[in-house]
This record gives C-alpha cells, structure tokens and sequence, in this order.
C-alpha cells in the first residue's frame, strides 16, 4: 500500500563586525601631502601613480590598485593616505600582514586621522592582537580626545577577559558622555559576567535616579533587587511602578514570574492580566503566552485561564496575527479543527505567514474536506510561490479529488523550490506518487530512482516505489526487495507490510501473502485499501465467502465503490495485469 507522507517543512554584548569604512573611503581624493617636500616633477608623479590607484580600487582591481599605491611610496614614503590606501586594497587579496604593516605605517605618520586608527584596530581583532589594539586606542584617544575609542577599549578588554579593565573605559566614557541607558545596561552586563550583582545594581540605581520620571528603569533595578534576592526591595519597587501606572506591563510580568514561584495561582493570574491589557509590544506579550500555554501552571483550570489571557491579548492588540494564532493553537489541542482554520484565517488576515498557511492545511486535512485544502494551498502557492509546501500540499489535495494531472504539475513544480537535500527527497517521492496516477510512469520511476539515490534508506520511497510497480505487475523482483528493505528499516509500518503482501500476490505465493497482509491489519485493521487486498487473497485461496465479507467491510470502511462493487457484483478479481 503506498503511504502518504506529510512531513512539516520548517524550530549582545560588542558586535564587533568588520568597519565597511575602507570602503566608504572617499574615492576620489586629493593624495594627502606629506611632510617632505617633492619637487614638482615628483608631485606630478606621485599623484598620477595615486589616483592610477584609486580608479583601480574603485573597479577592484586590486592588485593593479597596489601596485600603483607601492609606486607612488617609493617617491613619496611620508605619505599617510597611500599607505592607507595601500592596506585596503590587500584586505581583499588577503594578504593581511601586509596590510597590518601598511596601516600601522599610516596610523604612524598621523595618529589623529580617525580612518587610520579605525582601520588599525580592526585588523588587529581580527588577527587577535588585541593588546596592539589597546595600545591604538589609548593613544587615538590621547591625541584626539575622540569617545568612541574608549569605546573601542572596552570591547577590546571584553575580548581579553579583563572585564573591570572594560568597566574602566565606560566609566570613562560616561564622563564624557554623561549616564545613559547604554553604557549603564553594557556595565550591568560586564558586572553580572564577573558575579558582581552589587555592582550591577549600583550602575542601573544610578540610572534610575538620574532619570526618575522613566519607570523602566525603576523595573530594571527591581529585577536585579530580586535576582539578588533582596525580595521585598524588589516587591516594593514594583508596587510604586503600579500605583503610578496601573497597566504597566514590565513590572506586571515580573511580579507575575514573583508570584508563580511562590505559588501564589491567583495573584500570579492577575499580573498575567494586567500585562495583557498593557500596551507592552505584542512580541513580549507573545514570549509569556507561549511558555504559560505548555505548562500546567493553573492545574484544571490552565485551559480555561489561557483563553482568558489569550483573549484580553486580542481585546488590546485587535490588529495584531498572534491572538488568533493562539486561539487557532488551542483549537487545534482541543482537535476542534474548524474552529482552528477559522482563527488562522483571521491570523493571516493580519499578517500572512507560512507557518500559520502550514496549519490550515493540517486543519483541512483533518477535515477531510479535500476540495478547501486544494483552494488553500493555490492560496498558499500565491503567497509564498518560493515554498515547496504549498505545491506538495495542492497535489496531494489534486490527488484525493482525482485532478491526477494537475496534482502532476504541482508536484513536478514543488521539486524546483526544494531548498536542501531533505525536502528535495520529500518532493521527488511526492511527484513519483502523483506521476504514477498520472500514469507518467517513466517519470514516475525516475522520481523514486532520485530519490533513493539521495537517501537510500527512505522507507517511504522504497515502499511506495515497489507498490506502484507491483500494480503494474512488473519488475516484481525489483519491487520485492525494495520492499523487503522498507520493512527492514520500518518494520511496524502497516503500508510497508501491506505492500509485500501485495507483491507476493502478484507473484502468486497467495499463503505467505496473507500472512504480511493480516500482519498490516493487525496493525490498522480498518484500512479499506488493505482489506480490499486480504479479500483477494481469500479469493484467490478458494475462500468465497471470506473475500465476500472482507471486500463488503471494506465497501462500509469507504474503500473504492467502483473496485469493490465489480469485485461484489461479479464474484471475481479484475485480470491481473
């Protein structure tokens, strides 16, 4: 019996990335002068040598670009901007040593260009001379006075592991620039990496006090007082946050989390709502529900308390897909699958997105309701054409309303968007299937030859790949040990077993095909498809009466009237092919 598949196809500190600013350079500049004079036959030279140069970089030709860059050194050495010059276009013909040499020469000869030294150090962390660095920036900053090399610093003793070196330089820095929620959430973080939790509530207390009026930051130091378990400081805190903003969401959620460890279900459920109604951005609100839906937070009533958090979510955010999305989960738990199709639909009327498309299409094939999943998929198709989904899912939909050929063409479709090697097995495997009731069987074999030969050891290939060629009764062989293999692999898959079976009969060894036929019933036992076989197998064995019955229960099961009633009507088996 061939087995349908429907796999889902989906589950801060410094970021010190590479200045692009070499880049961003000016192209066309006027070469810098030097301190040593050139005559004016020499200046000629020097700047046709230079800006030969710099239309070379600007079309990346770089290592014309640096041969003209180390002409125009040789007049001209005291130049800072060639050897600058010279350094980015040897970035990218990774000859980083010689580039470290160049801009160490042009940071040299003018320590107060600020593109010099910033290119400096970013060569030295990225060759992990992070000490070199420090040195850069330390005399960077003493020339020009410049914050961001302190800046700078800090990340560089990161780097080293130095953290109150690091603390040091944003000390630094927050003289020149004054307390800021930046600089104080980057010390709070470097003091709680070494274990300095007093330390980290020194930094965001003084935040909080120079900044009074901002109730954020009253919540962030009421965090750190109850990670320090000083409790009721924390406790107190957050209650003045909520008498002076009776729907604030931060110090609601926080309590909440307070109220759940102490097992406290009723104010840990009132918080919960306070941070529903509150106008936090719907992505935290999002983060709290899906961690609170899983659990069992509320005992018998967790059910019914998630749709009233859900439902507050979506009475303060009406515009917003997550809501729904919520609602459409729980529907979905409950395994009331309309209602869940109808809160996805509403989901994607507010932001369309796969995943919610995903689930609509599990929904209508719960449903059975195969005519709506063909709709949605073209749908889905529209929407997200890129998505091999969406052409699995139309085909598969196609396939059950007997649209054999369109269920073809969206098949062959969906193995172009295949984007890795699991699901281009998966699409192959789809598009063997519905070529088969397309009766493109040539293409049909060669799908399952692909996809075999890209995972050998996918029972679904094999299996389904054996059965097709056991209806058309050729290649038994072939089919027996493809067969064989699947069970190998599979061995408690009730299609497989049937499949073997089925060949078997075609190979007219009717006892031993019994045998694995009654093996898949025992483990589906009111497969149609599968009973319509076993009472062929009764057939073929003499046992009339027993097909009679097994062919007639599979006729009230929903197996194919046409198959069954010839079989029924006429007392005999369609000729084997």
């Amino acid at each position: 019996m061939e087995e349908i598949s429907l796999k889902p196809m989906m589950k801060k500190y410094y970021a010190f990335v590479f200045f692009a600013f070499i880049w961003l350079f000016p192209a066309l500049v006027t070469a810098q002068k030097s301190k040593s004079s050139l005559t004016e036959q020499q200046r000629l030279e020097f700047d046709k040598r230079f800006f030969s140069g710099m239309k070379e970089k600007m079309i990346k030709n770089y290592e014309d670009a640096a041969s003209e860059f180390k002409m125009a050194i040789l007049i001209d050495p005291g130049n800072a901007n060639v050897h600058f010059q010279l350094a980015s276009v040897l970035l990218p013909q990774k000859k980083n040593e010689e580039a470290i040499l160049e801009a160490e020469r042009a940071f040299n000869l003018d320590p107060s260009n600020e593109w010099y030294s910033k290119l400096l150090i970013e060569l030295y962390k990225k060759d992990k001379q992070f000490d070199a660095g420090i040195s850069v920036c330390e005399l960077a900053y003493k020339t020009t006075k410049n914050a961001h090399y302190l800046y700078e610093l800090s990340g560089l003793y990161v780097l080293l592991g130095k953290t109150s070196k690091a603390i040091q330089a944003l000390d630094a820095l927050e003289k020149s620039a004054g307390v800021n929620e930046e600089l104080s959430r980057q010390k709070e973080d470097l003091y709680l990496a070494k274990n300095d939790i007093k330390g980290a509530i020194k930094e965001i207390k003084k935040l909080s006090d120079t900044y009074p009026d901002q109730l954020q930051y009253k919540g962030l130091l009421a965090d750190l007082y109850m990670r320090s378990h000083q409790i009721d400081k924390g406790l107190e805190i957050y209650k003045r946050i909520q008498q002076k903003d009776s729907f604030n969401g931060f110090a609601a959620f926080s309590l909440a989390d307070f109220y759940q460890q102490t097992r406290d279900t009723n104010l840990y459920f009132q918080q919960l709502c306070i941070g529903m109604k509150s106008s936090l951005p719907p992505k935290i609100k999002r983060q709290v529900l899906a961690e609170i839906i899983p659990s069992n937070d509320f005992g018998i009533w967790h059910r019914e308390k998630c749709k009233q958090l859900v439902s507050l979510f979506e009475i303060t955010n009406p515009s917003e897909p997550e809501p729904y999305l919520f609602k459409g989960d729980m529907a979905l738990q409950d395994r009331k699958f309309e209602d869940a199709r109808r809160q996805y639909l509403l989901s994607n009327d507010k932001s369309t997105a796969l995943l919610t498309w995903e689930q609509i299409m599990f929904c209508d094939q719960q449903l059975q309701d195969y005519e709506l999943m063909r709709n949605d998929a073209a749908k889905m198709m529209e929407n997200f054409p890129d998505a091999p989904s969406g052409y699995l899912y139309h085909s598969i939909a196609c396939r059950q309303l007997k649209e054999f050929e369109l269920a073809f063409q969206s098949a062959k479709e969906g193995v172009n968007h295949a984007t890795n090697e699991e699901i281009l097995v998966q699409m192959l495997q789809n598009l063997g299937d519905m070529a088969h009731y397309a009766k493109h069987f040539a293409l049909s074999d060669s799908a399952f030859e692909a996809a075999i030969a890209i995972e050998p050891n996918s029972s679904l290939a094999l299996n389904n790949y054996a059965y097709f060629l056991s209806l058309r009764n050729i290649d038994l062989d072939k089919a027996e040990s493809m067969s064989k293999r699947s069970i190998e692999i599979d061995p408690y898959n009730a299609s497989n077993l049937d499949t073997y079976g089925w060949i078997l009969f075609q190979k007219r060894k009717f006892k031993e095909a019994q045998i694995q036929i009654q093996k898949s019933l025992d483990l589906a036992p009111n497969n149609a498809e599968v009973l319509q076989h076993l009472g062929d197998v009764f057939f073929e064995l003499g046992e009339v009466q027993k097909a009679m019955d097994t062919w007639n229960k599979a006729l009230v099961l929903g197996g194919d009237v046409d198959a069954l009633n010839y079989r029924i009507i006429n007392n005999k088996l369609p000729l084997l092919k």
